[in-house]
């Protein structure tokens, strides 16, 4: 394991790379801290969990407003369909890897082993418990101005190529935003002979249905539920 003295300069040197100048190098470090390493070195902590649910609304917030102040005549479906692509867990990862994030982490060696530098949820919440700290350490105004750096140019280009191929993943990340929810997926029914089938699914939340959607397979009526409960749930057309 790392001695903490070279651990504490490697850190706060990568931090001055990508413009932070900290006063609390501490709560970087927790903020990249997995919870598989708490464990592996018996540390009473939850590793950089509670940070990510602090970054997560950071980052909620710094994006709304953006859209608020420079898209305030989209309509609400809109402004949320941007939002829930820019802030989905691949564009997370993403710019963990382009800021350095990914090579920061501390995990522990089975996770490690496993390739959990490089698995894209461990990438997305490890860059939302660094926002946390970095609101925490300089406050809104420098941790706004951090993220726009780096979301600004997504924003202009989702707003003019705000595609969705995947209903289904657009859907859990709007659902996850705005009702903490899981969406679950059945299929009702089938009909039509082997080679013409057709396939029926409803897309629910806490077995309330929210959309519906028919499919030559399975896979495909889903996707169809998901995009019908858009429309259905945030008036979003897809």
């Amino acid at each position: 394991m790392e001695e903490v003295g070279v651990l504490r300069t490697r850190i706060n040197k990568w931090l001055k790379s990508i413009g932070i100048e900290t006063k609390d190098l501490k709560i970087y470090i927790q903020s990249l801290t997995h919870r598989s390493f708490a464990r592996e070195i018996n540390v009473e902590s939850r590793g950089n969990e509670q940070l990510e649910f602090l970054g997560d609304s950071v980052l909620s917030f710094i994006i709304t407003s953006y859209l608020y102040k420079n898209y305030g005549n989209y309509t609400e479906g809109k402004l949320a369909k941007i939002r829930s692509i820019l802030v989905d867990k691949k564009t997370l990862a993403k710019i963990s890897r382009e800021t350095g994030i990914h090579k920061q982490i501390l995990l522990s060696q089975n996770e490690e082993n496993s390739s959990g530098r490089n698995k894209d949820s461990i990438l997305a919440d490890s860059f939302e418990a660094f926002l946390g700290a970095v609101y925490l350490d300089k406050g809104i105004a420098f941790a706004d101005q951090w993220v726009m750096e780096r979301f600004e140019g997504r924003v202009e280009e989702k707003v003019l190529r705000p595609k969705i191929t995947d209903y289904k993943t657009y859907l859990q990340e709007a659902v996850q935003s705005e009702y903490s929810k899981l969406v679950k997926y059945e299929l009702v029914s089938s009909s039509g002979p082997d080679h013409l089938k057709h396939f029926y699914s409803t897309a629910m939340i806490d077995d309330k249905i929210i959309g519906r959607g028919r499919g030559s397979s399975k896979k495909i009526s889903e996707q169809a539920a998901a995009k019908d409960a858009l429309a259905r749930l945030f008036n979003i057309e897809v």
